[in-house]
């Protein structure tokens, strides 16, 4: 990761009273960065996850979020729906007995930060935009309940390592990733381990084949192909990676 970027979220905790971590419903883990909340750890920071993009997920995959991170200050909020905003407030103000409480909320690229900084503030509004580095500059935040937003400058940047998760996570458009059949894979893996019946469901795909042997059914009944009957693997992971996106399939 970009040092520079360490460098400016320690001084952003420094002047935090409390740390929000955002991640992504459909994939939470994926989405922590252990590092991220090590460094608030060691600064005294409190820390809550807040795990956004609720309703983009099953009934079941949030009682497997709760039972997953029972026992940490973990909070699930959908903030395009404004849902649990006022429970994650409430949470905040339990963590923190100040009258003004200085809130630093960081997290991934479309994971929905500059949309919970709108739900959460009370006049002026952080700029919303589904490209990744949207955010410039830092950026003080009036909130609702006394909370003051930090706005940072930046997000989590991906390692080098990470073009899986930049595909999943929309950071980049699916028709310019250089791979888009393994970001597909890793999608339908996650729907395999966690609800496949809603791959089955949505597709009528056979969800005991293996992910590679899936996308080639879905690239069939979507009738993406090419000279000899064979399967554009490529096209169909792309409009795979962007029903995921948009929500058509949800785990």
């Amino acid at each position: 990761m970009k040092k520079n970027f360490w460098i400016v979220v320690k001084g952003l905790i420094g002047k935090a009273d409390i740390v929000l971590e955002v991640l992504d419903a459909r994939m939470p883990e994926l989405t922590r960065n252990i590092k991220l909340e090590d460094c608030a750890s060691r600064m005294n920071k409190p820390l809550i996850l807040v795990v956004n993009k609720a309703d983009l997920v099953s009934g079941t995959a949030i009682q497997n979020i709760r039972k997953q991170y029972l026992g940490l200050d973990c909070i699930l909020v959908s903030s395009k729906m404004a849902k649990g905003i006022r429970d994650l407030i409430g949470v905040i103000k339990s963590k923190v007995k100040k009258e003004k409480i200085k809130v630093v909320i960081i997290g991934y690229p479309n994971t929905g930060k500059s949309t919970l900084i709108n739900r959460l503030s009370k006049g002026a509004r952080a700029g919303v935009s589904p490209e990744s580095g949207f955010t410039k500059g830092m950026q003080f935040i009036a909130g609702k309940a006394n909370l003051l937003l930090i706005d940072t400058p930046g997000v989590v940047p991906y390692e080098g390592r990470d073009k899986i998760l930049l595909g999943i996570m929309s950071g980049i458009s699916p028709s310019k990733l250089d791979d888009p059949d393994l970001v597909a894979y890793e999608i339908l893996n996650t729907f395999k381990r966690n609800n496949p019946s809603a791959i089955k469901e949505a597709y009528g795909i056979d969800t005991e084949l293996e992910p590679e042997d899936m996308l080639v059914e879905f690239g069939k009944k979507n009738n993406f192909l090419i000279k000899g009957g064979l399967v554009d693997e490529r096209r169909a992971a792309i409009k795979l990676i962007n029903d995921w996106h948009k929500g058509k399939i949800r785990l």
